[in-house]
């Protein structure tokens, strides 16, 4: 599978066991290569599975601890017409979207009701192998990832605040754009707006450069701006006090 990550795929204060990554879908799209290399590389239980009516759903201590739940795109019609069941089974783990094709991404991303289910995580199976598995890994820390082509749908549409000017005269109406931010993504935009490279974050936070890139990908289409700069002039005006302590472990 390549050279392994320097940052662990499980967090540090939990059981590997707990842990499990279900590919749904047929094994064309997930061979039983795929399934050991990823079980090997990340040290969690990984299966695939064509259904996930084949998955119990999650209730009471399980509460899906740590579990991934990977949709191909060839599900995408059930995925969309069963909602409840899919994020039932994904508990408080991390839902994602496999795609080849972008339309299917799109589709995905414009039929999904984000309000009432919540955010999934998008998954591209046409990248670099060390690509891929860092986006895996960042399900794996429940933290998704979202495609520029998808981010650039959220910066322009007409119903959100995506300018940094709009901050400036408004900042209290951005405070709920900063608070869906996940803890590591505010780690990064706060490491970002003091002028680090992604060399000296990814060294600050024991992640990787990939990492640090993926989680600036997800932090520029969640407030809707398009550089670094940007990035760091959201964070001084919309930011509380508060948010600036925020350590960085």
């Amino acid at each position: 599978m390549g050279i392994p990550f320097q940052d662990s795929a499980v967090p540090n204060n939990s059981n590997p066991e707990e842990f499990s990554i279900n590919f749904v879908g047929k094994e064309l799209f997930y061979s039983d290569q795929t399934i050991h290399g990823v079980q090997t590389e990340f040290g969690v239980i990984t299966r695939r599975i064509e259904t996930i009516d084949a998955l119990p759903a999650s209730s009471g201590s399980d509460v899906g601890a740590g579990k991934v739940v990977v949709v191909d795109q060839m599900m995408l019609d059930d995925l969309l017409n069963r909602p409840k069941a899919y994020t039932e089974i994904a508990g408080s783990g991390s839902l994602a979207f496999a795609y080849r094709k972008e339309e299917a991404a799109r589709l995905a991303f414009e039929k999904w009701d984000r309000g009432k289910f919540g955010d999934i995580g998008y998954l591209p199976m046409n990248v670099a192998p060390d690509v891929w598995r860092s986006i895996l890994r960042l399900l794996l820390h429940e933290e998704l990832y979202l495609p520029c082509f998808l981010a650039d749908c959220v910066a322009h549409a007409p119903t959100s605040s995506n300018s940094v000017a709009a901050a400036a005269s408004t900042p209290s109406d951005l405070h709920p754009t900063y608070s869906k931010l996940t803890r590591r993504e505010k780690q990064v935009l706060k490491l970002v707006s003091k002028g680090q490279s992604n060399k000296i974050i990814a060294s600050n936070l024991g992640i990787t450069e990939h990492t640090v890139k993926l989680h600036m990908h997800n932090v520029a289409g969640k407030i809707g701006v398009s550089n670094r700069t940007a990035a760091a002039q959201f964070y001084f005006e919309v930011a509380s006090d508060e948010a600036r302590e925020l350590p960085v472990d």
